[in-house]
């Protein structure tokens, strides 16, 4: 990763790049399935969503920051397992995300560190996340992370 790279919280003013860098992977994920197209006022909803998070104990969001420049960032939170389960909660990395010219560069990894880093400090035991099986390269990505496949979601359109 370069050294110029700092990985910490984002503040409010992160906001409308994040929003930015969300609208660009949405569409990316549109390309390859039409079922992530998003609202017309999807990125709103983000926003708002993002936004009434930022205030939670229970969820963060750290940006990969370049001398101002935002390179990424990753959204986690703390959810909880319905109560038919012994464990109660688990760490959900809900987004995570770094723009294409620099992504290879470690930037990734040490948003997922950073996160980790939140989750064990939560005392979190567990992480999940959602891939979409037509981004293979988020599949690797998640892999090399040491994330495996526990349960496949299925669907049929009418």
């Amino acid at each position: 990763m370069q050294n110029n790279v700092k990985i910490r919280e984002a503040t409010r003013n992160d906001l409308p790049r994040i929003v930015e860098l969300w609208k660009n992977i949405m569409d990316f994920h549109s390309n390859l399935d039409s079922f992530f197209t998003r609202s017309q006022d999807g990125h709103q909803s983000f926003l708002e969503w993002t936004t009434k998070e930022m205030g939670s104990d229970n969820s963060k969001l750290f940006v990969a920051d370049s001398d101002g420049n935002i390179l990424g960032y990753i959204k986690i939170q703390i959810s909880e397992y319905p109560p038919v389960f012994n464990m109660k909660k688990f760490g959900m990395i809900s987004d995570a995300v770094v723009t294409d010219e620099y992504r290879r560069q470690g930037i990734g990894e040490a948003l997922f560190k950073q996160s980790m880093d939140w989750f064990n400090e939560k005392e979190i035991e567990r992480v999940e996340l959602r891939i979409a099986n037509v981004n293979p390269i988020s599949q690797r990505f998640w892999e090399k992370m040491g994330f495996c496949p526990y349960m496949t979601t299925m669907f049929k359109e009418k």
